[in-house]
């Protein structure tokens, strides 16, 4: 029997949205039901008692650690990320843990701004190190460390997990199953509502009609590799420009390879000129940073990326493109 899989995710929560909602994706994708605590409504009992509750029904434990300690339970001074952890380990739940790699790089809202609570995660990290852990430096590292660290511990730690309706005779099984089914296409509505959704805190990056300068070399002789043939040039455009010359072709997955040639055909550059990798790269992470396109999961095989737009890209390609009515 085909046995899906219940997975408490813990982590802080406004700090590592983008981060859960890639995690979540990728535990659906595997066909688990992935538990978190803003998919709840509230109970009648107290926070942790749900809390502690979901954990003892989950078959893995999945914690991610950023730059953020949480929100602290008064009566033991711990946050209910940590308090989480430790009971996980006591139920005998078996936990996968995973750790920013450069916490430091993390913007200022991301990073706890309170010495003692900073004093906190510290000492948490080094419990979490004494385990075996993994690290992480980006949403879509993190969802492909996750997806391995899930199945190797399935295989090391297989648990007794959920089957299908049908292959089991339990009556009560088979309520509990479609329970989930619910909870999972609930989770699936939710996840479309928050990729279609502008992205937060990206006011102070560079966007829109703000311009940029997209550099290239240019050779008279394509034959001859000595830099004195060879020009530095700039192309000045808007992000919403550079986006729009790319959003078509990202309705579907392409390599850093094939985006660089469309690029190159919109920017009107010749056989002899070649645009600036670092200056490409760029535009890349920024349109990335801006939430309009992401790494294909399924499609990215070992060396070769391939990216493709988010639900907001589309949502946006459609706004900027879009003919309207003169009223």
């Amino acid at each position: 029997m085909e046995k899906k899989y219940q997975v408490f995710v813990s982590s802080t929560y406004e700090d590592l949205q983008e981060e859960r909602k890639k995690v979540m994706e990728a535990l659906l994708q595997m066909n688990c039901f992935p538990v978190g605590m803003e998919y709840f409504n509230a109970s009648d009992s107290s926070q942790w008692e749900v809390i502690k509750s979901l954990i003892r029904e989950c078959d893995y434990y999945v914690l991610i650690v950023a730059g953020r300690y949480g929100s602290i339970e008064e009566e033991s001074g711990k946050s209910y990320t940590q308090k989480e952890f430790e009971y996980a380990i006591e139920q005998g739940v078996p936990v996968i843990s995973f750790v920013h790699k450069n916490p430091e790089s993390l913007p200022g809202t991301k990073i706890e701004q309170e010495q003692s609570k900073r004093y906190k995660l510290e000492n948490f990290k080094l419990c979490v190190k004494k385990k075996s852990c993994k690290f992480w430096s980006n949403a879509d590292e993190l969802a492909s460390q996750v997806v391995l660290g899930l199945n190797n511990e399935i295989k090391i730690h297989p648990r007794i997990g959920w089957v299908k309706a049908d292959e089991v005779s339990s009556a009560e099984a088979n309520k509990e199953l479609l329970q989930l089914k619910k909870e999972k296409d609930y989770l699936l509505s939710r996840i479309k509502e928050i990729d279609a959704s502008a992205p937060v805190d990206i006011e102070d990056l560079e966007h829109g009609e703000d311009k940029f300068d997209v550099a290239y070399f240019h050779s008279e002789d394509p034959f001859d590799c000595s830099c004195l043939n060879v020009g530095y040039y700039t192309i000045e455009e808007t992000w919403n420009k550079l986006f729009l010359y790319l959003s078509d072709s990202l309705l579907t997955p392409k390599s850093k390879e094939q985006i660089m040639e469309i690029l190159h055909s919109k920017l009107n550059l010749g056989g002899f000129d070649t645009i600036d990798d670092e200056c490409f790269q760029t535009i890349l992470i920024q349109l990335m940073s801006l939430g309009l396109i992401e790494t294909d999961l399924l499609k990215t095989d070992g060396p070769y990326s391939y990216w493709i737009l988010t639900p907001y890209g589309r949502k946006e390609m459609v706004r900027l493109r879009v003919r309207r009515r003169n009223k």
